[in-house]
């Protein structure tokens, strides 16, 4: 909501926190308090804050991409901001930091949008194989894109980012089906050109562990 206080508009964000808190940016004022604010309270607690600095929000463009799956993605920043939210859009990753570094935040981002993507894809082959899959991680493995675990757990490489979403798509298959009994003729349905997939998926990777 927003309400005028003094001739100004000041945007009111309700926060479980008992404390007042203001915010001036050059477009609009925020005002972060309690459910149960008080407009008397707002207005004795601008009139003690009205030399309190303006917050400029800087947006910086990064010049290397952020590169996922064979696609580079625009790096944005919009640094102290009040939000630390991240947005994708048309191949740009929008991140809003509150400080002016942002370097775990947009790993921590990465790390789940890439288990967001296995996710997926595992999501589609237990479907189409009938089959349920354990606990999905994320780390480091040299020698290969996957491992196999107890109670049908799988982890994959972080390498996994080199791969296009057509390869990630047959390794996510491929992690499935070496858990399971498979009937050779449904390896041969889904994916007929098997062999010359794993000559790709052996290069993708040595090309990859070649880049770092």
């Amino acid at each position: 909501m927003q309400i005028e206080i003094a001739g100004k508009n000041y945007q009111i964000i309700t926060t479980d926190s008992k404390e007042i808190r203001l915010e001036q940016h050059p477009s609009l004022a925020r005002i972060f308090a309690p459910v149960d604010f008080e407009i008397s309270t707002l207005e004795q607690f601008i009139k003690n804050n009205k030399n309190s600095q303006t917050v400029s929000e800087e947006v910086e463009y990064q010049e290397h991409p952020v590169r996922l799956f064979q696609q580079n993605y625009l790096l944005k920043l919009i640094k102290n901001s009040t939000s630390n939210k991240i947005l994708v859009k048309n191949r740009t990753i929008t991140l809003y930091c509150k400080g002016t570094t942002y370097q775990k935040q947009l790993h921590d981002w990465q790390k789940q949008f890439i288990l967001q993507q296995l996710a997926d894809e595992i999501g589609y082959w237990e479907e189409k194989l009938n089959v349920l899959v354990g606990k999905i991680k994320l780390r480091a493995l040299p020698k290969s894109l996957y491992s196999l675990q107890a109670e049908h757990n799988i982890t994959f490489s972080t390498s996994i980012t080199c791969l296009s979403v057509s390869e990630l798509h047959y390794l996510a298959f491929k992690a499935i089906a070496s858990q399971i009994l498979l009937d050779p003729k449904i390896r041969t349905t889904y994916f007929p050109d098997e062999q010359q997939l794993e000559h790709q998926l052996a290069y993708t990777l040595k090309t990859c562990q070649q880049s770092h």
